[in-house]
């Protein structure tokens, strides 16, 4: 189980970043298919704004170093950003192995706090 929790807690997401940015490409792909590649014009800033908010939760929620944290922000707003729905499962995928560590953390303090 420790050697499950050290990759989630390094290729993981937050769950609130993995799915939310999950959500988001899959909403400004639809902008993007109905104005017929107009919308990336709007998608390319919501996704760099958003990358910001993704570093802060990383940082603070996920208890990632600074420059993981920052790293894993700025993958999911370029991949966010990419005009296309093929990216989308990366954030995707990073929710799931998010949410199996934190998953795994509650079920130690528990054992722990049985003892």
């Amino acid at each position: 189980m420790n050697a499950l929790k050290k990759f989630s807690q390094f290729f993981g997401l937050h769950p609130l970043v993995g799915f939310g940015m999950f959500a988001v490409d899959i909403m400004l792909f639809g902008l993007e298919t109905s104005t017929l590649e107009v919308g990336w014009l709007i998608s390319v800033p919501i996704a760099a704004a958003l990358a910001i908010p993704s570093a802060l939760i990383q940082k603070y929620s996920f208890n990632d170093n600074w420059g993981t944290a920052i790293g894993k922000g700025m993958l999911i707003g370029v991949l966010t950003a990419i005009p296309t729905p093929l990216p989308s499962v990366v954030p995707f995928i990073g929710g799931v192995l998010g949410a199996v560590k934190m998953l795994g953390a509650g079920e130690a303090r528990e054992s722990h706090e049985e003892r």
